[in-house]
């Protein structure tokens, strides 16, 4: 961590709280689908269960925005980890007491992601008035760190707690790491604001308007937003496809533990991107950076489809991992600095949507390619729609009105 960042201690404890709901999650992330399909046999019924927990954020999110731009963005974060806790919890007390059911386990992903979604959207008004500007890219490389460290060290935790005390109770980790982070944040001072909030609410229905109105009318926001969304179709399509990529195109067998290093790459290159994030990042800077990193994703995407090498893809993998995480976390980071507090959890609330859709469509239009063609030919049309991106960002983020709003926001 900056030295900057660790000589402020609402931010080391943020971090600390953040690290271990993160570490939590990812390992629930791991053993939920574990459960469910020890239970049932069902890879249908397992895949619903991705499913319901990435829904809420798409339905509401938009509503989420609002009420944490106008309501308690403290209160929002707090409760909804606590509520996230106490929910996880019911789990293994139902295994406890033999009344665990699949119908249960899908109602707490239903309810701990609308959860989420509400403390998601107050976090991104959070972290900006808890660190300032100057030291907004620090804190969020910082954050992506701690996400990609999770993903990496998640799966290997869950492995040792299946091992060792079972699937239904490695759940308590996931319980106790929600609480243990309302505590943490219930000691940081403050009401995560960097302007008063208004005497007067408006409506939540007004506030999208507005906030809908600010994206369209701010030409990086809504350019880095288009982006956004080749830069995450693109990564949909990859990571849909790794694992026929690997046994397809790589000759690998689905059961050799090599597979699993290619989604470990993915972590280590979005751990690189974290630590790297506020040594490249600059509003000025944005204009090249975000053409840049798309152009080295679309290059990374065509070296994958024409390397049959595994040590080659382990290191595209990663780079590509790298390349993709910047272009969404100078999104995020530009997005905090620029958009009023006001409507900051609003429109950064639409980001997120549109990268989460960017996503699952990649993936479901990789898949559909590849049946009819092949993994290579889905890889090549990842990188034609990143660089496409690239070209359309470039291009937009050169206009006068840009190179306006970048400089004002610097």
């Amino acid at each position: 961590m900056p030295v900057a960042l660790r000589s402020e201690p609402a931010f080391v404890r943020w971090a600390t709280a953040e690290g271990v709901s993160l570490l939590g999650s990812a390992v629930t992330t791991v053993v939920l689908p574990l459960v469910v399909y020890d239970a049932t046999g069902s890879a249908a019924k397992t895949g619903i269960l991705f499913a319901l927990r990435a829904a809420p954020y798409l339905l509401l999110g938009l509503i989420a925005g609002p009420v944490a731009d106008h309501g308690d963005r403290r209160r929002l974060i707090i409760g909804g980890n606590l509520a996230q806790g106490v929910l996880v919890a019911t789990i293994p007390l139902a295994q406890l007491f033999h009344h665990l059911t699949i119908a249960h386990i899908y109602a707490v992903a239903v309810l701990s992601a609308v959860a989420w979604v509400f403390a998601d959207a107050a976090v991104f008004g959070a972290v900006p008035a808890i660190v300032g500007r100057e030291r907004l890219a620090a804190a969020n490389g910082v954050l992506s760190s701690l996400q990609s460290a999770s993903d990496i060290g998640g799966p290997v935790c869950a492995g040792l707690l299946v091992a060792g005390v079972g699937a239904v109770n490695a759940v308590w980790v996931d319980a106790a790491s929600f609480i243990f982070a309302a505590a943490v944040q219930v000691r940081i001072r403050g009401d995560f604001r960097t302007s008063p909030r208004s005497v007067e609410s408006p409506t939540v229905r007004a506030t999208i308007r507005r906030a809908t109105r600010y994206v369209r009318d701010h030409r990086v926001i809504a350019t880095l937003l288009v982006a956004g969304f080749g830069n995450s179709f693109g990564f949909g399509i990859i990571i849909g496809l790794l694992v026929p990529y690997a046994v397809e195109h790589l000759s690998i067998e689905v059961g050799d533990g090599r597979v699993a290093f290619l989604f470990g790459a993915l972590g280590v290159g979005s751990l690189i991107a974290g630590v790297s994030l506020a040594r490249v990042f600059r509003p000025r800077r944005v204009r090249v950076i975000t053409p840049a990193s798309l152009v080295v994703s679309a290059l990374l995407a065509a070296m994958l489809a024409a390397s049959h090498s595994y040590g080659m893809a382990l290191i595209v993998i990663a780079l590509f991992s790298c390349s993709i995480t910047l272009t969404i976390m100078i999104g995020i980071t530009y997005r905090q600095l620029a958009v009023p507090d006001d409507l900051r959890s609003s429109v950064n609330v639409m980001g997120r949507m549109i990268a989460w859709g960017g996503q699952p469509f990649g993936a479901v239009c990789g898949a559909l390619i590849a049946s009819f063609s092949t993994v290579v030919a889905a890889y090549g049309v990842a990188a034609a729609v990143m660089a496409i991106s690239a070209l359309g960002a470039g291009a937009s983020l050169r206009h006068r009105a840009a190179l306006a709003e970048l400089a004002e926001a610097s």
